[in-house]
């Protein structure tokens, strides 16, 4: 009797079912499904490339240095006064890395521009409004960005209100001294 209770007790009674284990999915551990922020190791994944590589560190530039340097240009480079223009832009344009400068003498200062306002008897006048640094590039440069009105008098006119927002690229040169290395309509 007693075996035949053991018998029927192992058949009858339920067997555990082994069960697969689910595989887990990125779902499982996102933060937009969690509700979950990832550690700040993990938040910015490194390309497998640069993982095993140390990246060399960056010259940045200083943001007030950068600031002070557009700041110091500007005058120079909105002089467009028949009299001090000419010297005004060579001082602007020493400033600018060597490539900045030669763009500037093709595209902005070029020698019919240079020759029509020491012609012209034309007075300018620059009125800043801003200068500010946005956050450093991955390569260490700066932007600053200009927002300001140039005033032009130009005899028997009425005066010309040009309205005035640029980007100005400052980048650290092989010297160590910081340059104007891009201009751009902001």
């Amino acid at each position: 009797g007693a075996m035949a209770g053991i018998f029927f007790t192992l058949i009858l009674s339920p067997t555990p079912v082994p069960t697969k284990r689910r595989q887990h999915s990125k779902a499982d551990t996102h933060p937009d499904v969690t509700g979950i922020a990832r550690p700040p190791s993990e938040r910015y994944p490194q390309s497998s490339a640069s993982r095993g590589q140390q990246q060399p560190p960056v010259d940045v530039v200083d943001n007030f240095k950068a600031t002070a340097l557009v700041e110091g240009f500007l005058p120079l480079a909105w002089d467009f006064n028949a009299t001090s223009a000419a010297n005004s832009q060579q001082s602007a344009m020493s400033l600018m890395t060597p490539d900045c400068a030669q763009s500037y003498m093709t595209n902005i200062w070029t020698p019919d521009m240079a020759t029509t306002i020491a012609n012209s008897g034309m007075k300018s006048k620059w009125n800043q409004r801003m200068v500010s640094a946005r956050p450093n590039q991955a390569d260490g440069s700066i932007e600053i960005v200009v927002e300001g009105e140039q005033e032009l008098l130009i005899p028997g006119e009425p005066p010309k209100l040009r309205p005035v927002k640029f980007v100005y690229l400052v980048k650290k040169a092989s010297d160590g001294n910081l340059k104007i290395a891009g201009i751009s309509e902001g």
